[in-house]
């Protein structure tokens, strides 16, 4: 009796779990859809990176720390840009928008919700974009540890076909 319970729970919560998935906006595909990111070239690197600089990432492990959630992704493009498609749950903090002064209370404030040693990638449009690099810096120099720069940004992050957002539609 008591086997029967339990197996009609069983299959009761997995169907109720098997359900919810399907309509949740963070899906997990039931059979492995995986895709194969590794295209040999590894990170994107900018022509100006300094000594003591955050790493960079390839696409693969920026994809790697979305998947399991352990990153914060932080866009550092301007506003529009940032409403007319980034990666997926990312925040936006434009460098080019910055106060001026010390950033300390900005950033303590915009990222209050993290200590100074979770992970944070940082990414823009790609190589043509340099604010990633700079706003590492800052964070940085205000005691940031866990930092990482994705380089390839939202232009290799959409060429991979990654969840993308997009706030507001936008003409290309």
């Amino acid at each position: 009796m008591a086997l029967r319970q339990t197996i009609y729970i069983l299959l009761i919560a997995s169907a109720l779990g098997l359900g919810l998935n399907l309509v949740s906006p963070n899906r997990l595909d039931f059979i492995g859809n995986w895709r194969d990111l590794h295209d040999g070239d590894g990170p994107i690197l900018p022509p100006d990176i300094e000594p003591g600089d955050a790493p960079f990432i390839a696409v693969d492990v920026a994809q790697l720390d979305f998947s399991a959630r352990a990153a914060l992704f932080v866009d550092a493009r301007d506003p529009d840009e940032f409403e007319c498609g980034t990666i997926r749950g990312a925040i936006n903090i434009p460098f080019e928008y910055l106060p001026e002064g010390d950033l300390g209370p900005y950033f303590d404030s915009v990222l209050s919700h993290l200590s100074k040693d979770e992970r944070i990638i940082i990414f823009c449009s790609g190589e043509e974009c340099d604010v990633s690099l700079h706003l590492a810096r800052n964070l940085q120099a205000l005691g940031y540890t866990d930092l990482a720069i994705f380089f390839g940004g939202s232009r290799e992050w959409e060429r991979f076909h990654l969840p993308i957002e997009q706030r507001r539609p936008c003409d290309e």
